[in-house]
């Protein structure tokens, strides 16, 4: 469908809604659920579709100085990153209507985006440059956000930059990760492992951070920590868990009975790999995650700490619109704090 026979009954159709639903998603009406907004908003981000919610005011440089662009690092087809993002997204939108700001969204690869900014189209498939800010959603480039926060202000949901002025929020690692050990140090486990695997062209200091509270935990409650049990292979081996799953038998085959792993995506591919080769989770191996992403189907859902994406994405629009009237206000690093979900995936030792 061409930009210009986009309209609101069009978004209305492709999403199910009533005209008067997606009409009121536009005006920031209190009625709408933030998960209704977030919806309509990316579908009318990626048609291209923008409704002037100013149209009657006399000033119309004020409509481009409260757009906000979201700029989503992952692929639309990655179905728990892009669920993840939706949840960041409608926190956005929710707090951002509540701001008299609007949003647009767009998905990008981190890998490849590396922004002109003295072309017309900064971001991808869009002409907007004249932006209130920009809010990044999962790691990038360090020379990518170095060039955008060079020209607007930038806020990064789920990554940080250490030798760059901008804000970041992010769940708060140590304590999701205090409680998985904490867990499993309680049903008796007493050799404890860490896996995570890294990923092409953009750091992940998250999994440092992660990796790091597991360390400090360990020492806290006098646990046994082995070097060789920290399992983290390279993005090329995390294309196959068949040798990560060989990675961590090795482990289990000498006594390991526990393994903390950085991210639910990560485990619940390992828990697949393991059981093909015929090891039981939680019989032979108790494993706990980290995010609390959706359980896959026909899977056992994961013990896991919930990281809670909705105030995440509430979190780093405030941030926004704290940069935009303080540009010079000293950084600041939000943690979010998360909740702990029992799954089925953690037991005690066999021989306990």
């Amino acid at each position: 469908m061409k930009e210009g026979k986009v309209n609101q009954q069009y978004l209305a159709d492709q999403l199910g809604l009533s005209v008067t639903t997606v009409s009121r998603c536009f005006t920031n009406h209190p009625k709408i659920k933030p998960g209704t907004r977030a919806k309509v908003l990316q579908l009318a981000t990626e048609l291209g579709y923008s409704y002037n919610a100013f149209r009657n005011q006399k000033n119309p440089l004020k409509v481009d100085n409260r757009t906000v662009a979201v700029l989503v690092g992952v692929s639309p087809d990655n179905a728990d990153a892009a669920g993840v993002a939706g949840k960041i997204f409608a926190g956005i939108s929710q707090k951002a209507a509540a701001l008299d700001f609007r949003v647009k969204i767009y998905y990008v690869n981190p890998s490849e985006f590396v922004p002109n900014m003295n072309s017309r189209r900064i971001i991808p498939n869009s002409t907007d440059n004249n932006l209130a800010g920009i809010i990044l959603v999962f790691p990038f480039r360090e020379e990518t956000v170095k060039a955008l926060s060079s020209r607007f202000h930038v806020t990064s949901v789920l990554d940080e930059y250490e030798e760059l002025f901008i804000d970041s929020i992010n769940p708060d690692d140590g304590r999701g990760i205090a409680c998985m050990v904490r867990k499993l140090k309680d049903l008796g486990h007493r050799k404890f492992g860490f896996f995570s695997w890294s990923y092409p062209d953009v750091d992940t200091p998250w999994v440092e951070r992660r990796m790091g509270s597991y360390f400090e935990h360990l020492y806290r409650y006098g646990l046994e920590f082995d070097q060789d049990r920290i399992i983290r292979i390279d993005s090329a081996e995390a294309q196959s868990t068949t040798n990560a799953a060989d990675l961590v038998i090795e482990h289990v085959e000498k006594g390991m009975t526990a393994l903390v792993c950085a991210a639910d995506h990560q485990a619940y591919e390992l828990i697949v790999a393991l059981k093909e080769k015929g090891v039981r989770v939680p019989e032979d191996l108790s494993i706990t995650g980290y995010d609390g992403i959706p359980v896959p189907i026909g899977m056992s859902p994961l013990t896991t700490y919930n990281s809670h994406f909705h105030e995440i994405g509430v979190s780093g629009m405030i941030s926004i619109q704290r940069r935009i009237d303080h540009p010079l206000a000293n950084r600041r690093h939000v943690l979010v704090d998360g909740d702990m979900i029992e799954g089925t995936t953690t037991a005690s030792p066999k021989n306990l």
